[in-house]
Order: C-alpha cells, then sequence, then structure tokens
C-alpha cells in the first residue's frame, strides 16, 4: 500500500476517528486519569469553584467539534491532497495542534488569565497528542488490515457485472477487455475491446457506484471523469497545452488525461 488506506476518502471512516478520538478522552480523564491531563482539567479551580467535571464536558465538546470540523474538510479535499501517509500524519498532527489551540483558549479564559494562552496550548497539545495516539494508530492499523483483505486481485478472465442505478445488470465482460470507463453526467461510458475492435457501452449509473467495482478489479483513477485498466496503457506523455495523457494504443488514438493528484499512483503501475 503506497499511501494511506483508501477507506479514508470516506465519510464513515472519519467520522469513526473523531468518536473514537473523543471517547478515548473521556476513557483518559475518568479511567486512567494521567496526571498531566487530569491538572490541564482543573483549570479555573484557583477561584474556589469546583470545574473539574464541568471542564471535561465542555472539552469533550469542543473536541468534538474540532475534530469533525477537521475530517469533513479533510473528506471534502481528499481528491486534491497527496495520499501519501507523511501527507495524512502531517494532517493529523496539524489537527491536534487545531484541537488544542481552541481547548487551550477555553481554558484561559476559565482561568482569567492567570497563564497565558501558549502555555495552555502546550499543555493541552502534550495532553491531547497522547491520548489521540492511540486511536490514530489503532484505526489506522485497523482499516489497513481491512484494505489489504479486500484487495485480492481478480484475474484477467473474471466477468465483471455493470449494473445501473436502478440495480438492474445491463453489461458483463471480461476484466481484460476493459479500456477504461468516462463519467459523462448520469452517465458512464464504458470503452472495452471485443475481438480486438475498440466498443463502447452507455450505462446509466454515476462513476462513484462503479468505483468500488472498479478498484477491486485493479483499475486505477487518472482523472475525476476517468479510471483506466492499467494493463491497457502503454505510456504516459504530455500533449501540447502541458497535459499528461495515457496512451491506451486504440486504433482511434483515444488517451485520457492524468490529473496532477493522480499522476504518481498511475505512473508506479507502469
Amino acid at each position: 500500500m503506497d499511501g494511506y488506506p483508501k477507506m479514508l476518502q470516506h465519510l464513515m471512516p472519519n467520522f469513526i476517528y473523531v468518536f473514537a478520538s473523543a471517547a478515548f478522552f473521556l476513557v483518559s480523564v475518568f479511567l486512567y486519569r494521567p496526571v498531566a491531563l487530569c491538572n490541564l482539567m482543573r483549570a479555573g479551580e484557583s477561584s474556589g469553584f469546583e470545574l473539574y467535571n464541568f471542564n471535561i464536558s465542555i472539552c469533550f465538546v469542543i473536541i468534538l467539534a474540532s475534530l469533525l470540523l477537521s475530517r469533513l474538510v479533510f473528506y471534502f479535499l481528499r481528491k486534491v491532497i497527496d495520499k501519501s501517509w507523511w501527507t495524512y500524519i502531517f494532517w493529523c498532527v496539524l489537527e491536534i495542534a487545531v484541537c488544542s489551540a481552541f481547548v487551550g483558549l477555553y481554558l484561559v479564559l476559565t482561568d482569567r488569565g492567570q497563564y497565558t494562552f501558549f502555555l495552555y496550548w502546550w499543555r493541552s497539545i502534550s495532553c491531547l497528542g497522547t491520548v489521540f495516539i492511540y486511536p490514530y494508530i489503532i484505526l489506522s492499523l485497523l482499516y489497513v488490515c481491512l484494505e489489504k483483505g479486500s484487495e485480492a486481485p481478480l484475474s484477467d478472465d473474471v466477468r465483471l457485472k455493470f449494473y445501473d442505478n436502478r440495480h438492474q445488470l445491463k453489461f458483463i465482460t471480461e476484466r481484460s477487455s476493459i479500456v477504461f470507463l468516462e463519467s459523462d453526467e448520469n452517465y458512464v461510458n464504458i470503452t472495452y475491446l471485443e475481438n480486438g475492435v475498440e466498443k463502447h457501452f452507455q450505462l446509466r449509473n454515476s462513476m462513484k457506484n462503479l468505483e468500488p467495482l472498479c478498484e477491486k478489479a485493479g483499475f486505477v483513477r487518472t482523472h475525476r471523469r476517468y479510471i483506466v485498466n492499467p494493463d491497457m496503457v502503454k505510456s504516459i506523455r504530455k500533449d501540447e497545452n502541458g497535459v499528461h495523457m495515457a496512451d491506451l494504443g486504440l486504433a482511434s488514438g483515444k488517451g485520457v488525461p492524468i490529473s496532477k493528484p493522480n499522476y504518481d499512483s498511475v505512473s508506479k503501475l507502469l
């Protein structure tokens, strides 16, 4: 696996991260009770008020809201950001820093300026980073294992079944005959070979619905509108406009564009 799990490009696995991290925060303060985190939750008690449980409740809400916002932004930017592990690790670190900033801001206001915001921010980063590292690692390993288990490649002679948006079977062909798929509004145009002759089939469905089947077949997305059988890619070149194109060896000369975010993943398959 060259990058972080593809499951993280969907909303539900990211939501699991959000709720697991927030839940682990509660488990830490109520069960494990690390000294640094518990002391942090006692901010403002110098004024004579018992604020421990109240601070925990407010910080839990802040953590939940901050992580939810972070994962929504991550989801909407998934097609433009690099899909390497380093990018994902950077995002997690940034996520902890931003979440800690909101927690630190609340605590410094609760403490009425006894300590500076930057002190509370650093203490929050230290405590929350120690808490979040466990769900981050556990869920990442879980997603990797689940994805590895579902990555059994299909052989070339396996027949792929394509259904329309009403889940009615419309088209069946061997994996090895598929050249590429192209999204066209409410349709997907499937280009395939039959006895060496280029043919086309128009399916009323969305590329999003067909993507899981294409991923299992080992096909790769080159562009938001195109998914290609990598076995059909003969070469990669730049056209007169500087756009990378995948040559497919078709008699029509048809090639498909490769967007910058997808270039590395496509070139590694050649």
